[in-house]
């Protein structure tokens, strides 16, 4: 009996191992578009540009918080796990844009909110050049 118990035990352990294994880390399923170098020239391109916003301290926080969580939603949409075709990763990706710019235009004066979709623009050029499709 002791035998048998031992035998499932390590049979056991031996399926969690290679199981665990098999899946990806959450490391190994994210997808790097760009480099770090790459990355932060864009902050920096970015933070350069949202200054023609001329937006208070207040308004600054809440925009580069609304903007984080989005930016850190739209990079997960093609980690490789998720396995997204082309037209079901630009769909995650258009509604993603929606609800940041509904939270943007009550946030946003409408003249900020032009140059933030001008500035934003362009970032989703560069974007879509590296995920390799294109924007409808």
């Amino acid at each position: 009996m002791i035998r048998i118990k031992t035998v499932l035990c390590i049979t056991g352990l031996l399926l969690l191992t290679n199981i665990h294994s098999q899946e990806l880390s959450k490391e190994e399923r994210k997808v790097e578009i760009f480099s770090s170098e790459e990355k932060d020239n864009l902050q920096l391109w970015f933070r350069d540009e949202v200054k023609r916003m001329n937006l208070n301290e207040e308004e600054m926080s809440q925009y580069s918080s609304i903007i984080v969580y989005y930016v850190a939603k739209i990079a997960r949409l093609d980690d490789k796990d998720k396995d997204y075709s082309e037209e079901r990763f630009k769909k995650e990706l258009n509604s993603l844009l929606a609800k940041q710019d509904k939270e943007l235009e009550d946030l946003l004066t409408p003249e900020q909110f032009d140059i933030h979709k001008e500035i934003y623009g362009e970032f989703l050029r560069s974007a879509y050049k590296r995920w390799g499709i294109k924007n409808d």
